[in-house]
């Protein structure tokens, strides 16, 4: 990662020479200061805004760059070493570096069209103007707490605090922090160009994806809905990031699942196929759920591992395997005739799929999983475990450690020999086969022979490191979405919750305080699985030596006839329970301006178990759709004015006069190479452009006399706008929060969270992490897990496991997936694959001695 901090380079300035004892700050201070001067006499209303919208630039531009240069003295602490510089407090010197490269932009656009009565738009540039003025005022509000607080914290280079009071002290200080301008018209400023449009299309979808899933009504009024709600997030920016903010703030898991499960769907499914690189061999493998036997490495006995069935009865396991070469062994490789067979390879790459543990699936990863297969040239199988909250921790562990016994046991229908194998994970699936490693150590079975872990959460707790702060500015992973996840997966409902339906007689730990032992006898013994040893030399059940478990041992040893009747028992219950699908609710079962804005989940359900049902008798179905319209418009759509008779009437909140080319380009792919892919991305190109252009046709601009949502309050003319200027908010004369019943610091300051070894692998012994095969790990520079990520890298190289760190720059949470519209994340894909040889030593080239590098 290359350091963008460097505010002392010169810069070219508006009127085109160089002065190279100018650093950027003074250039972009002298334009702003100029445009204060030159807008001082205009006396239109727009004239005023843009004086003090530029006056809280000034004012915010020399906070900032105040509070990056305190931060930038001390970021080389915390790095992972000199050649990989990267870290959340660094992070947060390159935005400040990136915000103040977009306002140079637009200084220099205004300096140069603003004597032009035709090109100068004012009301444009005032809403330009005051959107940095937020976004820079944001910033700083973060910055204040990163310098007087955590930077006091994070003492030796630790960039997780020991003591904190978390999630309550970062919860706190997030909610001062107005998130609009974040998803607004600075959306994913401090991100590659090449993916700026594609997250405000993905951006753009939610919202209106939001409002069809949360209303009423059959699918022809839900198709209307979606068209005009498109149309109204794209001509809108205030509007569309009013609308994200409340999602991410109130919406459910159940409404995450729904949104991200969109990349199912069968038609985005097929276009991996389309664009993408061929495979020889792709099938769904389903591995059945029974016990399995795996030889210990020592040859000293056989671990038998039982059936996972926690929280959910035991069922088949889905997995995927991808091959860009038919082998011979793979499942009906004999069924496929003039296709050249090659030998079984000696390799072997094992997937878990990312997706916050509750969505997501191989399908949905296949846009990279087929780069990986045909870039690594080995077969690779990914496992689509159980989804939360439906099957919570630590359900998928279980199943992904079935898998890897039966993989062990049958690597020959897989087209391998099995001779090497790595684990592989993205996200939620790196902290899976991370901890999947851990088991396989305790357990002594054969331990993967490498790890590649992509911008993975290593600590499951919500502490206020610098990264987890950048979350409140991420497109891909916000911060109430990744906190659900981390809920739906692990969360309690309170400390005296029971886990007698959980295998791990563990560590429960209330957020913000220290680790609580629990009994180590469960309430039902028998609803535990179990890893039995057979001991190589009898046919005797053999115990493992007390020193080879762990406190927290998820599966503890019982006798034979133990195992038999838990197989009997559970072969009475229903066994073709699905896995947990992401289904999108009925009509009206929940509604943004409803009952789903409280805070709890609790509370949520006690609503419709008692007034929910009271309203459905009080009012029927037509009064309730009346209802909902009523205050979906009231609240998005329309805004009101005064007529000459001085009454108020209710006119079309319609956007901003943003100019096509700034809001109509939404999704573009990458312009590299000129195949099926290009060809398809410029057609899709043209698809998004036509629509859009289609909806700005219907005539939807806002006229000048009109104020836009984020217009000053006149004294003169009071009813003329409903909210404050950002400007007046940037200078603090005012201050912006929506009123609503809840937050996220009302849902979480009360949760439990599941913390042992094996989902916080950061925690486990020394002892067991120096046993760890040869690692890498990949994060980017703007990630909620970027500080995780470069604490295990430091910690693993301590230890003496070979490891690399790889830190992106400008790439969001989750970029593999955009691999297909984006110069960069393709690059980060293919990079990615090296890593993958290095671990495999398949090449003589890149087999060289493990070393840390940087992108």
């Amino acid at each position: 990662m290359t350091d963008n901090t460097d505010f002392e380079d010169s810069f070219t300035s508006p009127h085109g020479f160089v002065d190279p004892r100018q650093s950027i700050m003074q250039t972009v201070m002298h334009m702003v200061e100029d445009n204060v001067l030159h807008f001082k006499n205009d006396e239109s209303e727009h004239g005023q805004r843009l004086h003090s919208g530029f006056r809280a630039l000034k004012d915010n531009l020399e906070k900032v760059s105040a509070q990056a240069d305190l931060v930038k003295r001390e970021v080389s602490l915390y790095d992972f070493s000199a050649d990989v510089p990267g870290n959340g407090f660094r992070s947060f010197t390159n935005i400040v570096h990136k915000a103040v490269l977009c306002v140079f932009d637009l200084c220099k656009q205004v300096c140069t069209n603003r004597d032009s009565i035709i090109l100068f738009r004012k009301g444009h540039y005032v809403r330009e103007v005051e959107a940095w003025g937020q976004t820079l005022a944001s910033i700083a509000t973060l910055l204040d707490y990163v310098t007087d607080v955590l930077m006091p914290k994070c003492k030796d280079g630790n960039l997780l605090p020991d003591k904190s009071d978390s999630p309550v002290e970062l919860l706190t200080v997030l909610n001062t922090v107005s998130q609009y301008s974040f998803y607004g018209r600075c959306l994913g400023f401090h991100y590659y160009e090449s993916l700026q449009k594609t997250l405000k299309f993905l951006n753009i979808s939610m919202s209106a994806f939001s409002e069809v899933y949360y209303s009423d009504g059959g699918f022809i009024q839900r198709t209307k809905q979606s068209v005009i709600t498109g149309g109204k997030y794209v001509m809108d920016p205030e509007q569309r990031a009013r609308r994200i903010v409340d999602v991410v703030q109130y919406s459910s898991v159940d409404f995450i699942k729904a949104f991200w499960s969109l990349a199912e769907t069968e038609l985005l499914t097929q276009v991996p196929g389309i664009v993408g690189p061929s495979l020889a061999f792709q099938q769904a493998i389903v591995v059945p759920c029974e016990d399995q036997q795996v030889p210990k490495v020592d040859g000293t006995a056989t671990v038998v591992i039982q059936a996972p069935h926690s929280h959910l009865p035991p069922s088949p396991i889905t997995c995927h395997l991808l091959s860009a070469h038919l082998r011979e062994g793979m499942l009906g490789e004999k069924d496929r005739k003039g296709v050249t067979v090659l030998p079984p390879s000696p390799y072997l790459i094992l997937h878990c799929h990312g997706g916050g543990f509750v969505t997501q699936s191989t399908k949905a990863q296949e846009v990279f999983l087929r780069e990986w297969a045909v870039g690594v040239g080995v077969p690779l199988l990914s496992v689509d475990y159980s989804l939360a909250p439906e099957a919570q921790y630590p359900r998928a562990l279980e199943e992904l450690l079935i898998v890897y016994s039966w993989v062990l046991n049958n690597s020959q229908l897989l087209g391998s020999s099995a001779t090497k194998i790595i684990f592989t994970g993205d996200s939620a699936g790196g902290n899976l086969v991370t901890g999947l490693t851990l088991k396989c150590l305790e357990l002594g079975i054969r331990p993967p022979d490498g790890l590649f872990l992509a911008y993975t959460p290593f600590v499951f707790q919500i502490v206020p490191s610098p990264a987890r702060l950048l979350a409140i500015m991420d497109p891909m992973l916000p911060l109430g979405f990744a906190l659900r996840c981390l809920k739906a997966y692990a969360g309690q409902p309170s400390r005296n919750a029971s886990l007698a339906t959980s295998p791990v007689d563990g560590i429960t730990m209330m957020l913000g305080q220290q680790p609580k032992m629990l009994p180590s006898t469960a309430e039902h013994p028998e609803d535990i699985p179990a890893t039995l040893e057979v001991p190589a030399s009898s046919n005797t059940m053999n115990q493992v030596p007390s020193d080879a478990q762990s406190d927290t041992e998820s599966f503890v040893e019982v006798t034979e006839t133990d195992v038999q009747e838990a197989k009997a028992g559970l072969s009475k219950e229903v066994t073709n329970m699905s896995k947990s699908p992401s289904i999108i609710s009925e009509p009206g079962s929940d509604t943004l301006t409803t009952v789903s804005l409280t805070s709890k989940a609790s509370e949520i359900e006690d609503f419709k178990k008692s007034n929910g049902k009271n309203q459905s008798k009080k009012e029927n179905k037509e009064e309730r759709s009346k209802r909902y319209v009523t205050e979906f418009l009231e609240k998005y759509v329309l805004d009101s004015r005064t007529d000459k008779q001085g009454r108020s009437v209710p006119i079309l909140r319609t956007g901003s006069d943003e100019s096509e080319s700034d809001e109509t380009v939404l999704f573009e792919a990458s312009n590299s190479g000129t195949g099926i892919g290009a060809r398809l991305g410029r057609a899709k190109d043209a698809v998004f452009t036509g629509i859009s252009s289609g909806l700005s046709s219907f005539g939807l601009r806002r006229r000048e006399t009109v104020p836009s949502p984020t217009s000053p309050s006149s004294p003169q003319e009071p009813s003329q706008s409903k909210r404050p200027s950002l400007g007046k908010i940037s200078l603090g004369t005012t201050h912006l929060r929506r009123e609503s019943g809840c937050s996220l610091l009302d849902e979480f300051s009360g949760v439990e969270l599941i913390s042992d070894h094996y989902i916080s692998p950061l925690t486990a012994s020394h002892e067991l992490l120096a046993k760890f095969p040869p690692t890498s790990i990949m994060s980017v520079e703007y990630d909620f897990c970027l500080d995780d990520c470069v604490t295990m890298a430091k910690l693993l190289r301590k230890l003496g496991v070979p490891v690399t760190l790889d830190v992106l720059d400008r790439l969001p949470h989750g970029f593999l997936n955009l691999s297909l519209v984006s110069k960069e994340a393709h690059d980060g894909c293919k990079l990615a694959v090296t890593r993958m040889r290095q671990l495999l030593q398949m090449d003589e080239e890149v087999a060289t001695e493990f070393s840390t590098t940087s992108v």
